[in-house]
């Protein structure tokens, strides 16, 4: 695992300050909030633990739109336009009606932030230990603002509930090691043998391949299995990194603080794809607190209208976190291969995979988009 970058010795200054917006957490979420804030000359102050870019926790990947939508495509490293599925009993071929890319975490990160560029916004590292009202506790002293975002991850530091540790909550795992070589295709197994409740990838990125193992249930260990399944494909299990995933939509306000990406459990169950919702949802919030930094709305409506954004995806995410749970007492028997062969249809595969776009379309990036006009009127009404 990285290890992590942070002021030490002399440099560790004490870090107490008022600012107008505290975004907490640095990585898809937070950078897509600063970004919205770009140029609104409020005081924007963004605090991590790590460094910008440092701790990267997947595998990588969206789709191409939203790279190219957010002028990321400088970070791009390999994209696929069709995805090979592996059972026990067959290979099948998914073409998709989207091509979808990996990309280069650190490089990303550095593009977000220099679009939030401004000479009010600041970026400091420092541990977030808990929340009093408006004020954020850290390892290097308190912090206070009217508006503060939790884009921390799973965790949900600001949240004044009662924490619920895995494997009791409701997390999927991951764990994926980053051997170099190269490959064609975006690849999936669906196998019992590495995984009895999920799924295995390897989705190659230039000169290395990112290989891994995730589990939709948290007690089920993945290290033994992802080494395993990179033996298999005759690769060195080297790079070692993963995390918790969330899997279950959760409140993106509570107590005054707006939630974004997987502190707010954005990430879409079934497929464990966190980063193009963590910046959709962080590109929403972001627009709720420069409208009320603009003075167009006061913190109470931004709070209202964004948690009913958020939750006006509820349905699309039950649907998503029922097929999981079905997928997760399923074992790989020739009737689940019948369903992943039938994906084979190209009209079958863009029906599904363009309504799986657009539950966090990449034409918002340009706009609020109708859902989110709707909502917006229907919080002011």
């Amino acid at each position: 695992m990285p290890l992590r970058a942070t002021k030490r010795g002399a440099d560790r200054t004490r870090l107490e300050r008022d600012c107008d917006v505290l975004v907490c957490g640095a990585s898809f979420a937070g950078l897509a909030v600063a970004r919205e804030l770009a140029g609104c000359g409020a005081r924007v102050l963004v605090i991590d633990r790590y460094e910008l870019g440092e701790r990267q926790t997947s595998a990588c990947a969206m789709p191409t739109a939203w790279l190219a939508a957010l002028d990321l495509m400088d970070s791009w490293r390999q994209g696929f336009d069709r995805l090979v599925v592996h059972t026990p009993f067959r290979t099948a071929s998914w073409q998709l009606p989207w091509s979808f890319s990996t990309f280069d975490y650190r490089e990303l990160c550095a593009l977000l932030w220099a679009q939030a560029s401004s000479p009010e916004l600041e970026f400091e590292t420092a541990t977030v230990t808990g929340r009093a009202g408006p004020t954020v506790q850290t390892d290097r002293g308190e912090l206070r603002a009217p508006l503060i975002v939790d884009a921390l991850g799973w965790r949900r530091v600001l949240s004044n509930d009662s924490p619920i540790q895995p494997p009791k909550a409701r997390l999927s795992r991951g764990l994926e090691v980053h051997p170099p070589g190269q490959g064609e295709d975006l690849e999936l197994w669906i196998d019992a043998g590495y995984v009895r409740a999920g799924y295995s990838w390897s989705f190659p990125a230039g000169d290395e391949l990112r290989v891994g193992v995730g589990s939709f249930w948290p007690s089920h260990h993945v290290k033994e299995p992802t080494v395993r399944l990179a033996r298999d494909l005759d690769l060195p299990a080297v790079g070692y990194q993963g995390n918790w995933i969330p899997h279950q939509l959760r409140r993106a306000v509570e107590d005054e603080v707006f939630f974004a990406g997987d502190s707010a459990g954005h990430c879409l169950p079934l497929t464990a794809e966190g980063i193009r919702t963590a910046l959709y949802f962080g590109l929403a919030c972001g627009r709720e607190l420069r409208s009320v930094l603009e003075g167009n709305s006061s913190r109470e409506q931004a709070l209202q209208r964004y948690g009913a954004f958020s939750d006006s995806h509820a349905r699309k995410y039950r649907l998503l976190l029922g097929a999981q749970r079905l997928a997760g007492q399923l074992t790989p028997t020739r009737t689940l291969t019948a369903a992943v062969r039938a994906l084979e249809s190209r009209r079958l595969a863009a029906w599904i995979f363009r309504h799986y776009l657009a539950i966090a379309p990449p034409s918002f990036v340009a706009g609020r988009s109708a859902l989110q006009r709707r909502v917006l009127a229907a919080a002011s009404a």
